[in-house]
């Protein structure tokens, strides 16, 4: 199916593995690097992103990471790898900000993936953060562009939770493996939530059935 002038998608990616990752610890503002098994994740997430680019004739205008080395490492694979020369971070797609609970296992605080925790007044808000992505899609998203966006698992999930969902669709399972990918549709006016925690090498069906 050619794709190549379906435009106003916004796709997020979370970032490839960490170590912290792998004990599910907060990471927030911590600058934490790719493991290799991390790497490993970028390097097929830009593939089955070209592969997708290439069955569908579809195209990203712009590629946009946080400035944190796991989200813009894996960007500039993928930027790479689809022939993106428009690359650039963006703080306001930065991770969520822990506070006190940076460093420390979910276990006990798996609120803080999804929720305000009134008990940690440090923990950044739900609100605070859906507003500085919400001005970042304003700013960087176009009804004539698609737009490929890495950050990272809180902000990817929240900003899911809050924002419109395309009719008859719904999140099942929160929880959102690295280097996964979410999508949205643009109207100009919002975000509109088309699917969740999708493969890479899935895209190019994915984008074919919306």
């Amino acid at each position: 199916m050619d794709l190549k002038n379906k435009k106003g998608l916004v796709i997020f990616v979370r970032h490839g593995q960490t170590d912290w990752n792998t004990v599910g610890r907060m990471q927030g503002r911590e600058d934490i690097p790719l493991n290799e098994k991390g790497l490993e994740q970028a390097r097929l997430t830009a593939s089955g992103i070209k592969r997708a680019c290439n069955n569908t004739g579809i195209t990203f205008d712009r590629v946009v990471s946080s400035p944190l080395a796991r989200a813009s490492v894996t960007g500039k694979m993928i930027a790479s790898a689809i022939g993106c020369d428009n690359f650039y971070c963006d703080d306001r797609v930065i991770e969520r900000d822990f506070g006190s609970l940076s460093g420390k296992l979910y276990d006990h605080n798996s609120r803080a993936i999804t929720e305000d925790v009134e008990e940690c007044p440090s923990l950044e808000r739900v609100c605070s953060l859906v507003a500085r992505v919400n001005d970042f899609i304003y700013e960087n998203a176009s009804v004539n562009e698609n737009l490929l966006v890495v950050t990272h698992g809180a902000v990817t999930r929240i900003y899911a939770n809050n924002a419109k969902w395309a009719q008859g669709y719904e999140i099942t399972d929160p929880f959102l493996l690295n280097c996964h990918l979410v999508v949205y549709s643009y109207n100009g006016k919002e975000a509109i939530l088309q699917g969740y925690n999708i493969p890479s090498d899935r895209l190019d069906r994915f984008l074919e059935e919306i």
